[in-house]
């Protein structure tokens, strides 16, 4: 399932420049931290959020989200 903002926008990451790249290593990262059976499921969900966060600096949902 592709995902749409309301305005119907959805992103497209299917070119080979620099941004993307990091983009789609960043994203890698953070599933294999989901896929990893080292850790609970718990641990291994904080630990994703955590570096998606990190790594977008997100602060809160709540400000990039449009409601």
């Amino acid at each position: 399932m592709k995902y749409k903002n309301k305005n119907g926008i959805s992103l497209n990451y299917s070119s080979d420049d620099i941004h993307t790249r990091l983009v789609k290593e960043v994203v890698s990262e953070a599933i294999k931290l989901l896929d990893t059976g080292q850790w609970s499921t718990y641990i291994r969900i904080k630990k994703a959020v955590a570096f998606l966060k990190e790594n977008f600096d997100i602060k809160t949902m709540g400000d990039y989200i449009d409601e």
